[in-house]
């Protein structure tokens, strides 16, 4: 049924003051002449449901805040919002006491605090129908459809009134406005909608992968199975090569086995060769060493021990110390004889005992070496007629599978395109079958709202009675338009139809919905309208001024009462127009208005 949405009560403040503003009337009617801040007052009461404003100078100077109290199905609340301040913020207010419940955000950000949009919504019961989580997690931010899209269809503002196809207003595109009136109208549901967001999803997931395989098959030559075949051939070659390798490994692993009893023999006899030369080299040392001591005793023995210069201690010169025959030239003793003979005798045996140690030590290192010669023989017979052929053999089958490999590999980038092409087909029919299914889900889903399609014939034919009881002139034959859902005439849009004809059909076309809504309660829309200067824009002859009054009489005797079996009906509702000035109207129709008259000395904002 109709949403209730019910302005009551417009406070604002400025730099010449607070003014409260009543609303609380089915019918209100804002009327002044130009300048004085009849549109400001639309302005206001969307600025403080959290919508963008283009101000005028004036009141964008002196406004500070501007607070609207409103009913939204039986729920008030206020909201505020400043002008000077934080502009990105409104406040939700208690509508009894005025204090602030909650901060909401104007758009979406970081800190996760809600949305003004997104409440307002929600307290309509909207907002899973305009924001279905499944839909927007398939299709982001294109799936959600916002408050200010709704509103839209709720202010016909100045330059929306005389538009053509534009009267679906600026905040909706063609695709979001028929969206909004499907849903407002029943004739989708959020089903409906989450199953056409995943249509729309794989129709794209579609012809995006039949663009691939068609980019990829026009780059490649050749055919799969043949190269297929090719591959199975290399793969088989490339298995024979590593066989053929790994046998020919073995082999060497067991013949290099079979030799090495004769590596240990030649790293045994490398090791006594070592000690053997070690030793001989050691024994040619103390020798000569010996024969170095057995000359020194002999030549003491001789001649006598040598002058020693410098003293050992002090380093003074001895050279010309006087040193008597046979005593030590160091301390000046008697030398014995016979110690230095016996010192002789037993250097003399020591070095021929080394010599004789010596002779074993070469003939040993001699034996070693022809050990250590033989069996490196041996090795080398042994790697020459077993381990060499093998090696060699071994080095021609690596290559061969090094060649079988990159031959593989080759031909493996070769077919990688034609898998991807056979699995793009294959991904092309999944996805084909899925939406299918999906298309299947969503004409079962229209035959539920088949009988919804009957609403939109009744809308059009209450649109076209509308438009015949407003009596237009020259029959310009007005309708509804299936594709767009707007308003059109018999020669095509609005624009075939002139000024003032154009302006009252765009505002019997909005009136409608309101009007529908009341008459039947079987939409979705807010009874909530705002219209922004119908009688200035539909002209000022006679004949305007009496189709003015068609429209006015429009607005009183079909909406604001609402009759069924005679008897007078009503359903909560608001209309606020705004306008210059008020048309000839009879008594009966004008107390049905509340009427807020500004004037250049008591404009709307103090």
């Amino acid at each position: 049924m109709a949403r209730d949405f019910f302005c009551e009560r417009l406070v604002l403040s400025s730099v010449g003051g607070v003014r409260e503003i009543d609303l609380a009337h089915p019918v209100v009617c804002v009327f002044g002449p130009i300048d004085t801040g009849k549109t400001t007052l639309a302005d206001c009461i969307k600025y403080a449901l959290g919508l963008p404003v283009a101000w005028r100078e004036v009141p964008g100077q002196r406004l500070q805040t501007v607070t609207l109290f409103v009913r939204i199905e039986g729920m008030r609340i206020g909201l505020r919002r400043s002008l000077v301040a934080d502009v990105s913020r409104v406040e939700l207010l208690d509508s009894d006491e005025g204090g602030v419940e909650e901060i909401l955000d104007v758009e979406a950000q970081p800190d996760g605090r809600r949305v003004v949009g997104e409440v307002l919504l929600d307290l309509l019961g909207l907002g899973e129908m305009f924001a279905p989580p499944s839909a927007v997690a398939l299709l982001g931010a294109g799936a959600r459809l916002t408050f200010e899209q709704l509103y839209a269809m709720c202010y016909l503002t100045q330059d929306v009134v005389d538009g053509t196809e534009s009267v679906r207003g600026k905040a909706n595109t063609a695709q979001s406005y028929r969206t909004v009136v499907e849903l407002l109208l029943g004739l989708t549901d959020g089903p409906m909608r989450v199953l056409t967001a995943r249509k729309d999803e794989l129709t794209r997931t579609l012809t995006d992968q039949k663009r691939q395989a068609e980019t990829i098959g026009a780059f490649l030559t050749g055919s799969a199975a043949g190269l297929e075949t090719e591959l199975a051939r290399s793969h088989e070659e490339e298995r024979a090569a590593l066989q053929r390798l790994e046998e020919f490994k073995g082999r060497m692993r067991a013949a290099t086995a079979h030799a090495d009893p004769l590596r240990r023999r030649v790293q045994e006899a490398e090791q006594v060769l070592e000690r053997c030369r070690c030793a001989a080299a050691d024994g040619e040392h103390t020798l000569v060493r010996l024969r170095q001591q057995v000359q020194h005793l002999e030549g003491q023995h001789e001649t006598g021990p040598e002058r020693c210069s410098p003293c050992p201690v002090c380093r003074a010169d001895l050279t010309l110390r006087p040193v008597p025959d046979g005593d030590c030239p160091l301390c000046l003793s008697a030398l014995d004889p016979a110690r230095l003979a016996q010192a002789l005798h037993a250097a003399q045996d020591a070095l021929a005992a080394a010599e004789r140690q010596l002779t074993e030590q070469v003939k040993a290192h001699s034996e070693a070496q022809t050990a250590w010669e033989q069996a490196r023989i041996e090795l080398d017979a042994r790697t020459r007629e077993e381990i060499s052929p093998l090696a060699a053999q071994i080095e021609g089958l690596a290559a061969a599978h090094a060649t079988a490999r990159t031959r593989t590999t080759m031909l493996e980038r070769e077919l990688e395109p034609h898998r991807r092409l056979a699995e793009l087909h294959r991904s092309v029919q999944t996805v084909q079958d899925e939406l299918q299914g999906v298309r299947e889900e969503i004409r079962t889903r229209k035959n539920l709202l088949a009988h919804r399609r009957a609403t939109l014939g009744e809308f059009e034919e209450h649109f076209t009675e509308l438009v015949g009881s407003v009596g237009l002139p020259g029959d310009p034959g007005a309708r509804l338009s299936h594709s767009l859902l707007l308003p059109q005439v018999r020669a095509g849009n609005l624009t075939k139809v002139g000024h003032g004809v154009r302006c009252a059909i765009n505002v019997v076309y909005r009136m409608a919905f309101l009007s529908y809504a009341l008459v039947t309660g079987a939409t979705d829309l807010p009874s909530f309208l705002v219209i922004d200067s119908p009688r200035k824009n539909v002209g000022y002859g006679e004949d305007d001024q009496e189709l003015v009054g068609r429209l006015y009489t429009h607005f009183l005797d079909h909406i604001a009462g609402v009759r069924s079996g005679g008897a007078l009906r009503t359903r909560p509702h608001q209309i606020i127009i705004v306008d210059n000035d008020l048309p000839q109207l009879p008594k009966r129709l004008l107390e049905q208005m509340h009427t807020i008259e500004l004037s250049r000395d008591h404009p709307l904002v103090p």
